[in-house]
C-alpha cells in the first residue's frame, strides 16, 4: 500500500428548503411544492485532503397553470446551475489564469498540487470565456484609460 496516498473526503450538503419560492419562468412567488430531489458530486478547494461535496438539488413544481415550465431546480448557494465545481474553485482558477498570467496547464497543475482538486484545461478555458462574456469591451477600455487610438465602431476606422 502506498504511504503517500491521499484520502478522499465526501461531505454531504443539504440546504434548507424554503417555504416560498419564485419560478424563474413566470416570476410568481408561490408556496413551495417539492417535485423531487437529486444528488450530485461537486469539487471544492481544500488544503489538507481532497474534498468532494455531495449536494442535494431540489426540484419544485410551479403552481401557476399558465407557466410554460412545470418544474424547476431551486438555486444552490455557491454552485451554479449544472456545475460540478464550486464558485470558489472557478474564481481561484480564473484569478490564477488572469492575474497570475499563467497557462492553462500550470493552473491545472497548481489546483492539483496546492488545493487537492483537479480542473482540466478545457474547463478552465470555458470558465474564463464565460467570465469575459460578462463584460463590455467599451467599459474595459474606459477603465484602462487608454490614451492611444482605438476604435470599436465600424463607422470610425482605426488609424
Amino acid at each position: 500500500m502506498v504511504q503517500n496516498q491521499k484520502k478522499l473526503r465526501v461531505r454531504i450538503l443539504k440546504f434548507r428548503i424554503p417555504k416560498f419560492c419564485i419560478c424563474p419562468s413566470c416570476g410568481k412567488k408561490q408556496r413551495f411544492k417539492k417535485k423531487s430531489e437529486n444528488w450530485k458530486m461537486v469539487k471544492e478547494i481544500n488544503l489538507d485532503k481532497e474534498v468532494i461535496f455531495k449536494v442535494r438539488t431540489v426540484y419544485a413544481k410551479c403552481l401557476n397553470p399558465d407557466c410554460s415550465v412545470k418544474y424547476f431546480a431551486l438555486p444552490t448557494p455557491g454552485i451554479e446551475r449544472y456545475a460540478r465545481v464550486t464558485n470558489r474553485l472557478k474564481e481561484e482558477s480564473i484569478n490564477s489564469l488572469i492575474h497570475g498570467n499563467a497557462t492553462f496547464i500550470s493552473v491545472s497543475d497548481r489546483l492539483s498540487r496546492s488545493f487537492n482538486t483537479s480542473g482540466s484545461k478545457s474547463s478552465i478555458d470555458r470558465w474564463k470565456h464565460r467570465e469575459a462574456d460578462k463584460y463590455n469591451p467599451r467599459e474595459i477600455i474606459a477603465k484602462l484609460e487608454f490614451s492611444g487610438i482605438l476604435s470599436l465602431d465600424a463607422e470610425t476606422p482605426a488609424i
